[in-house]
Parts: C-alpha cells; structure tokens; sequence
C-alpha cells in the first residue's frame, strides 16, 4: 500500500505529467479512476493553458490559438509547475521556442516571449522612488567617474537582433501590422511607473549605457560601453533619459565601496 506522499507523488505524476498511475487504485476501479483523472488533467491543462495566454498574448496571437495549445501542453511536460502559485509559470516558454525554432524563420518568437516575460516581472516588481539628477549635486566632481547606479526592481533590459518591439508594438491593435524581421536589432527597456508598465526602444549607445550600470559597473565604465557601441554616444543625454523614464533608484560613492 503506498503511502500519503507517494499517492500525492503518483497523483501528480497522472495530472500535470499526463503519465499513466497504475498503482493509484487496484485494477477494477482502474477505468473509473482514470476518468476521474481525466477531468483533473484537463482542468489543469486548462488552466496551465490560460496562465500562458495571459503571459504571452503577443506569442499567442503569432502562432495562432491552436499551436499555441500544443506549446502549452509541451510546456506543461517539460516544464512543469512546482508551485500552487502560478506567478512564476512561464518563465522558460523562450527556452521552450528556442529548441522548437532555433534556425528557422521563426526564430524570432523566443525573443518575443523574453519581451512579453519581461513586462510580466514589471508588473509584479518591487518599487522605490525614482532618482532625481538634483542629488548629485552634492558629489565631488572627481567621484563621478566611480558612481554606481541601482536600477528600480521594475526594470528590465532586452536586446534582440530581431525588431522584437516593433513586433510587439504591431500586435497591440486589433488590426496587426506586418514586419519585416530584416529590420535590424532592436534594444528595449522595460519598467513600471505610476501609470503602469511601459516599454521604451533605446538606441545602441543609450542601452549598453544602461546595460553596464543594471550589471553594477561604474559610471565611468557605462560610458566606455556607450562609446564603445556608438561613435555618436553622449553620456549626459543617456544618462537623462534614463532619469526621465525614471529607471535610477540611487547611486553609491567611490567611498562607500566595500574592500
């Protein structure tokens, strides 16, 4: 006779795997049981499915509603949930679409999802008040080179040699626009402010600027990465931006640096 955990084991092993429980009952109640499981799996595929299509509208509405069926139920085998809280479900479906199309003109749809997945962490992060440039008005001039930005909770940072915002842009209509996935690169900056989640296209320079500072590099450094990535890169101008869309929490002196 199995005990309570390995009933539970078996049971989840029927539900969210879709593998067979023969030893969950005897063999004459077996056609019973196997019905009654039947409607908890397709319960939770139901489920599994909509948590993904709340995720991941844009992927959805790219594949189309029945391949991304069969993605969710791929997603639910190899993926599974070990959590009875779904925040975090979906956060490899980019790894999922990478193995299915890797190398093939659709390609481009992992890279949608790390979008799409981005805004959903946005819209759950933890926030702080947004830095004002006003304070650092009081830093000596010679400590600026070794200022470290924080970046707000909310914010996340993607880069994808496809128009991944542009794509992600023509699906928020009813009326879809096409695009041309030949259109180059495309750098975008995701956060949350007070009138919700939104998502900003960086120029090259202005995103390496702000990828050096979220990796917790100096300012000096951020700006070497801004020149590197652009002939054109002014540091001020990045460094403005990024204050108005409101990504900077605070910053650390050179003095505050831990040995």
């Amino acid at each position: 006779m199995p005990s309570l955990r390995e009933l539970q084991q078996l049971a989840y092993r029927a539900i969210v795997l879709d593998e067979d429980a023969p030893s969950l009952v005897g063999p004459r109640d077996a056609r019973f049981t196997t019905a009654r499981l039947g409607v908890y799996r397709n319960n939770a595929r139901e489920n599994f499915h909509k948590t993904l299509a709340v995720t991941y509208p844009v992927v959805q509405r790219l594949v189309g509603e029945l391949c991304f069926r069969g993605l969710a139920r791929s997603y639910m085998r190899d993926f599974p949930s070990r959590s009875g809280n779904l925040g975090h479900f979906g956060a490899e479906l980019a790894t999922l679409l990478d193995i299915c199309y890797r190398d093939t003109a659709f390609g481009y749809l992992a890279d949608v999802a790390r979008l799409e997945w981005a805004v959903a962490e946005a819209e759950t992060a933890a926030d702080a008040l947004p830095f004002d440039l006003l304070h650092l008005t009081g830093v000596p001039a010679d400590d600026y080179a070794g200022l470290r930005f924080a970046l707000r909770a909310p914010v996340r940072l993607l880069s994808s040699l496809f128009p991944v915002f542009t794509i992600w842009e023509a699906n928020q209509s009813a009326d879809v626009r096409p695009v041309a996935l030949n259109k180059g690169p495309e750098h975008v900056l995701v956060t949350r402010r007070a009138s919700g989640v939104q998502l900003h296209r960086l120029d090259t320079g202005t995103f390496a600027f702000a990828r050096s500072l979220a990796d917790g590099e100096s300012l000096a450094d951020a700006c070497g990465a801004g020149e590197a990535a652009t002939a054109d890169f002014d540091a001020a101008t990045a460094l403005k931006t990024l204050t108005q869309l409101e990504v900077l929490a605070g910053f650390r002196l050179p003095a505050d640096e831990v040995e």
